[in-house]
């Protein structure tokens, strides 16, 4: 199957690859259906691309890699959801990067990532609770940002 968007082009894809949010996610609800493309290979950053709406394409980050003590309790009524059998080991775990026009002040948010079985590809966006996660956690830290800034100027 072929589809064109405004950001990738024209992406090929199977119908295995489609990853379905049976509620969509928050303010995207009519968007169900998405491919996670990975940016390059071995790249910790994905594409969230949307095949019910072309323009809409989120960022995604495999948390662990910049905030490795980064952990998330995913509850029974989730992982049902998910149709999870064996637990935690076949999930996949994002989260969603807001990338403003200065990279080095890109944030994640940790307080809702977004949980995929990797065997059936269901997903859901999953609402941690009793947490300090935020929705924007600055995924360089500020003392690298600092540092490059010096050496920029």
């Amino acid at each position: 199957m072929k589809l064109n968007t405004p950001l990738l082009g024209e992406l090929e894809y199977q119908k295995e690859d489609i990853i379905t949010f049976a509620t969509g996610l928050p303010g995207l609800e009519g968007d169900r259906e998405f491919l996670i493309l990975a940016m390059e290979e071995g790249s910790p950053l994905y594409y969230l691309q949307s095949l019910n709406n072309t323009s809409v394409c989120l960022i995604l980050a495999q948390p662990f890699v910049f905030f490795p003590n980064y952990s998330i309790e995913v509850g029974e009524e989730e992982l049902k959801r998910l149709e999870c059998e064996t637990g935690a080991e076949e999930l996949a775990v994002y989260v969603v990067l807001t990338i403003p026009e200065d990279f080095k002040q890109s944030t994640a948010n940790l307080l809702a990532p977004i949980i995929v079985n990797s065997k059936n590809k269901k997903a859901l966006q999953f609402i941690t609770q009793n947490t300090d996660y935020k929705i924007r956690h600055n995924i360089f830290p500020p003392e690298q940002c600092k540092a490059a800034a010096v050496q920029e100027g």
